[in-house]
């Protein structure tokens, strides 16, 4: 019996894109005629940006670690629901930092859409523990 095989694929998928997205520059911002951009690495004047950086980290680790929880399902199913709930505060909460800085011009990277793709990833693979945690229950119902 093949279970577990998109779930996986879609897990990796979500921990690739917010891996990536981890070291991308997300805006490029322009203070007085000097660009300069803004990553989650941030240094000097965004330092604060390092507290996202942790946690788009902690995001890809829970999507590894789901992955290999595939012997607990029910337990794998809420860590895909956590990892999509921590990605989307993290998306919403980095938005709101990003629009509430001081700066002559805005520009958002389409490297943003990274954790979108990675919330839909998390929802697929849950779907998908659903339905295995399904098929195995109808399973135990025959014998």
């Amino acid at each position: 019996m093949v279970i577990q095989r998109w779930q996986s694929v879609f897990l990796l998928i979500a921990a690739i894109l917010m891996g990536i997205y981890s070291f991308s520059p997300i805006a490029a911002v322009t203070v007085a005629d000097t660009t300069s951009e803004v990553s989650m690495l941030g240094s000097g004047e965004n330092g604060y940006m390092w507290g996202f950086f942790g946690i788009s980290l902690l995001t890809t680790l829970l999507a590894l670690v789901t992955i290999f929880r595939y012997k607990a399902l029910k337990q794998q199913k809420m860590l895909c629901r956590v990892g999509g709930g921590i990605t989307a505060a993290l998306t919403v909460s980095l938005m709101i930092v990003l629009y509430n800085l001081e700066c002559d011009v805005l520009s958002v990277k389409m490297a943003n859409l990274m954790p979108i793709i990675s919330i839909f990833m998390f929802y697929f693979a849950d779907r998908g523990i659903s339905k295995d945690i399904k098929i195995l229950s109808s399973y135990d119902r025959i014998r």
